[in-house]
């Protein structure tokens, strides 16, 4: 048996005990394990699990303890819907990209190219389109909804610059999920499924020769390194959600079952909307900083021209998503239109 193999069961084996654990006020505190695939290091570890645990902590009187286990040592970013639904921790941070083929893909509308500038926005549009199409969403995948968040838009970490459409073509580029394979294709690249654990390795040996990501999540990757090249291509962009076990929560007494969702829950899918929209920026600066003390890379603006191809070349997914939603059983044209009206509700306009 695996190290790993052996933290995952005894994650598991507390999930029990926890189940069965005095709820009362002097018992031993409640242990919710947390498993974070991210780095300690990252921003998002930094700046939104570690300040939620000392938040959930301190709301409880000591009621609730976080036991946050980074690094993906419980269980990889793709794991997460299945660890969390099976008990493997508690709470997890889930990428909507990897689950196509399930009711989560409702919310992958929010992920079609330049359909949303960044996290404070695209956060709130999100959430009024879950309120009316997906609220059912994770019932169905038998896991509690914490929050739906927008990442900071997506940029491009390319070995070699990239300043025109053309620079991309026949580049091995990640895609984050199915839908984002067309993309790339739409765009020249050769789409490589890939995960972010993997990704920097993977440029290093020339596995792949571009890394789409985001540019506050990067910072903690190091993507820039194997990859000096940054270009701002600000699409797409990633819908998340965090997780919690069902069973786990159906066992919190019920005054603290009212605090996660009225307070704690909401605060953290707060913190980690806000720390993307606040890192993206910070993260570009230090890019930039450290091509400037190494001599080596850069910030790349497409200019509007090629910007133009960039967005024009990807509106086919548009109606695909449309036509994939109605094979499925689900208004698609409906679902879409009512998409199209909240991005106007809130001052954006869709690019098709």
């Amino acid at each position: 048996m695996t190290r790993q193999t052996r933290r995952r069961f005894a994650a598991l084996a507390a999930t029990m005990l926890i189940g069965a654990a005095p709820a009362a006020r002097g018992a031993d505190p409640i242990q919710l394990e947390f498993g974070n695939w991210l780095a300690s290091t990252s921003p998002q570890s930094k700046n939104s699990f570690e300040p939620w645990k000392a938040m959930v902590e301190q709301k409880t009187g000591g009621r609730v303890k976080v036991n946050l286990h980074h690094g993906g040592v419980l269980g990889g970013s793709r794991a997460v819907l299945n660890d969390v639904r099976g008990g493997v921790y508690h709470v997890g941070l889930l990428v909507d990209a990897y689950y196509y083929d399930t009711p989560l893909f409702k919310l992958l509308i929010g992920e079609l190219p330049f359909a949303l500038p960044g996290p404070t926005i695209g956060t709130k549009v999100m959430n009024e389109f879950l309120d009316k199409h997906a609220r059912d969403v994770f019932d169905e995948l038998k896991v509690r909804n914490m929050g739906v968040f927008v990442s900071d838009a997506y940029v491009m970490f390319s070995t070699k610059p990239i300043r025109t459409l053309d620079d991309l073509k026949g580049k091995k580029m990640r895609a984050a999920g199915k839908a984002w394979v067309q993309i790339a294709r739409d765009w020249g690249a050769v789409p490589v499924p890939m995960q972010p654990e993997e990704a920097y390795t993977a440029l290093e040996r020339g596995t792949i020769d571009v890394m789409q990501y985001s540019p506050t999540g990067a910072l903690g990757w190091k993507y820039y390194e194997p990859a000096p090249y940054v270009i701002k291509v600000e699409a797409p962009i990633i819908v998340g959600g965090l997780i919690m076990n069902k069973a786990f929560y159906e066992k919190l007494p019920d005054d603290l079952k009212k605090m996660f969702d009225g307070e704690l829950n909401p605060a953290l899918a707060k913190m980690v909307a806000e720390n993307y929209e606040k890192g993206s920026n910070e993260a570009l600066e230090k890019m930039s900083q450290a091509f400037k003390a190494s001599g080596k890379g850069e910030v790349i603006t497409l200019s509007p021209q090629e910007k133009v191809k960039f967005v024009a070349r990807t509106e086919p997914e548009w109606g695909a998503w449309v036509k994939e939603a109605n094979k499925r059983g689900y208004p698609g044209d409906a679902m879409m239109a009512d998409f199209k009206a909240i991005l106007k509700r809130n001052g954006l306009t869709p690019p098709f």
